[in-house]
């Protein structure tokens, strides 16, 4: 056998690695008849159960040492449990209570009385009321003629009883032999009261500028406008929130035109502005420009000084816009800029000369020249239209210079 395996160039032992090597088939559950199928699955090992945290503290040899150590009782003895009776020291009445109290035993059998202490009379938290004396209420606080001193009395009294809620105090206040009192009155009252004995205790109001009885005064006039505000608020019907919504939206459409018009007008305003070139000419000294005389004069300034009579109103069924060539516009219907327009039409006759750059710049000159260094700054028809004229006849001149120097 070994030779064959030599012949066919197989390694010896490879088939008992093999038989080694393979692995051992799981034998496989079948479930019970009865179990669901869910509950089969979690049999597999595909689904391990996570160990419970008590097993493992169980596991450790320190839980396990705790286990068999022997129960240590306290040095106060051994607790237990008595129902006692208890007063809360909250309650002004005298009113005997009971309930369960934790007490201690010793080894003798004898009861440790407990801490008689009622322990959630801490969380009985009292507000501060103010209170004046006949000292101070004679030289502290200003005399208001609607109150005596007996009904400021009960009204402290009852700010005391009810801890500064004014809806009870105020559902609650009869004052016998008083007027009726509102709710704001009762308020305004408390608080100037405690404004006052509150500075007059200090010596100044500087002292106690940051306190908010000084800091933000009560202010009867606006609790009662901001009340009264409320009650209109919730007394509208829905007809009358309609209407509102109605008046709120034509308000918002009336800002957005104003906008609109004020952006209109900043346009127009900027489209009618000399550009930035005439203006730093403008600024130049005559003795630095001797070419640009104050008075145009020659051939151009004849042509320029009779311009063709463009009348200010447009004839009927005609637009009272001009294109490129000075005739009347064929445009769409709608609203445009006079000066926005003209602006557009100079720059389209110059997209139209020839020579690039350098001969656009020769009309803007020759206008200059000429003492018209941008559109008008009152964009009427006849202005705008002469504008134009002027310009194509600018253009048209220059061509017919540069025709003739090529000649």
């Amino acid at each position: 056998m070994a030779d064959v395996k030599d012949i066919l160039g197989v390694p010896r032992g490879v088939v008992a690695n093999a038989q080694q090597d393979a692995p051992k088939t799981k034998e496989r559950l079948q479930r019970p008849a009865g179990m669901s199928r869910e509950a089969f699955a979690l049999l597999d090992g595909s689904h391990p159960i996570p160990p419970s945290h008590l097993a493992v503290d169980l596991n450790k040899k320190a839980a396990l040492a705790g286990l068999k150590q022997k129960r240590k009782f306290s040095s106060k003895g051994l607790l237990t449990y008595q129902f006692r009776p208890f007063i809360n020291p909250a309650r002004k009445d005298g009113l005997l209570l009971q309930h369960w109290v934790k007490c201690f035993k010793d080894t003798a059998g004898k009861l440790r009385e407990a801490d008689e202490t009622y322990p959630f009379a801490k969380f009985n938290k009292q507000l501060h009321i103010f209170k004046y004396d006949d000292d101070e209420w004679a030289n502290v606080l200003v005399k208001d003629p609607a109150w005596t001193r007996e009904e400021t009395d009960y009204l402290l009294q009852l700010c005391e009883l009810f801890d500064l809620r004014f809806l009870i105090i105020a559902d609650r206040y009869e004052y016998p032999g008083g007027v009726h009192r509102s709710m704001e009155d009762i308020k305004a009252r408390y608080y100037a009261v405690a404004r006052q004995l509150l500075v007059g205790r200090e010596g100044t109001e500087d002292s106690v500028a940051n306190n908010v009885l000084v800091k933000h005064p009560f202010n009867l006039t606006h609790e009662r406008e901001r009340k009264r505000g409320l009650e209109l608020s919730v007394s509208r019907t829905p007809q009358q929130e309609a209407e509102e919504n109605a008046i709120l939206e034509q308000a918002a459409t009336i800002q957005a035109a104003r906008k609109a018009e004020q952006a209109q007008l900043q346009a127009q305003r900027k489209a009618a502005a000399p550009p930035p070139a005439a203006v730093a000419a403008a600024a130049t000294p005559a003795a630095a420009r001797p070419q640009m005389a104050a008075t145009p004069s020659g051939p151009l300034a004849e042509a320029a000084a009779a311009p063709a009579a463009i009348p200010d109103q447009a004839p009927s069924g005609q637009s009272s816009l001009f294109s490129a060539e000075v005739a009347p516009a064929q445009l769409k219907p709608g609203v445009y800029a006079r000066g926005r327009h003209t602006q557009e039409v100079a720059t389209a006759q110059l997209a139209k000369v020839t020579g690039g750059t350098r001969a656009q710049k020769l009309v803007d000159t020759t206008m200059l020249e000429l003492g018209v260094p941008g559109p008008p700054s009152v964009p009427t028809r006849a202005t705008c239209g002469a504008y134009l004229a002027l310009r194509a006849e600018v253009i048209a001149m220059l061509e017919l210079r540069k025709t003739l120097q090529h000649r």
